[in-house]
């Protein structure tokens, strides 16, 4: 979290805490002495605890609330092509494989599961840069096979780097590199925001379109 968000934080809070707790004091008639006014501020600290909570957990999804801290919702799963520069011993490529995303976000966190026919990666950093003024929307993260994967002999690992393009329908886009001497390009759309667990699974959402 950034120190600007860090600070609006702060100050909405305050806000918040003062507006409930004079709200407080002016519903329920009670005289300025001392004691109400602690109540009244204990009070307003408390809505307050419970409205962050509800926005970390669910409000920074809902388009009004989702105002306060600008925060793309790219949760689901999202379906593409893998373009690789890989060639075999002759010098033979491949062709563009399908490809699909599984992203998982909340609030302060985001996480990457990418399927193909035959590779499963599992991110272990992520980054979500977010500078709306200048327009910048990217993603990057490292990535690693699952280990519960046993058709290949080396561990592979690599990095990819996403630009988020939002509109109508919103849109991946970017490269990965591998420690197989390998990179190519990426896109990908948001076609669900279910989550999958296979590539059978994100082949039938996708046919589905549900």
């Amino acid at each position: 979290m950034k120190k600007d968000e860090l600070k609006l934080i702060i100050s909405i809070s305050v806000a918040l805490s003062a507006t409930f707790a004079f709200a407080y004091l002016f519903i329920a008639n009670i005289s300025l002495e001392l004691t109400n006014v602690f109540r009244a501020l204990s009070s307003g600290l408390s809505f307050t605890t419970i409205f962050w909570v509800f926005y970390f957990s669910y409000g920074w999804k809902i388009p009004i609330l989702k105002e306060i801290f600008y925060r793309p919702n790219i949760n689901g799963t999202w379906s593409g092509t893998l373009e690789s520069d890989w060639k075999d011993e002759l010098g033979n490529g491949i062709s563009p494989k399908e490809f699909h995303i599984v992203i998982r976000q909340s609030f302060l966190r985001i996480h990457f599961t990418t399927l193909t026919d035959e590779f499963i990666g599992i991110s272990y950093s992520e980054t979500f840069t977010l500078e709306k003024e200048q327009g910048v929307k990217n993603i990057a993260y490292l990535f690693r096979k699952d280990t519960t994967q046993n058709h290949y002999d080396t561990t592979q690992e690599g990095a990819t780097e996403l630009k988020l393009i939002e509109g109508r329908q919103m849109l991946l886009q970017g490269k990965y590199w591998s420690n197989r001497k390998t990179n190519g390009n990426i896109a990908v759309k948001h076609i669900s925001k279910k989550h999958v667990d296979s590539f059978d699974q994100a082949i039938e959402l996708k046919n589905n379109g549900k």
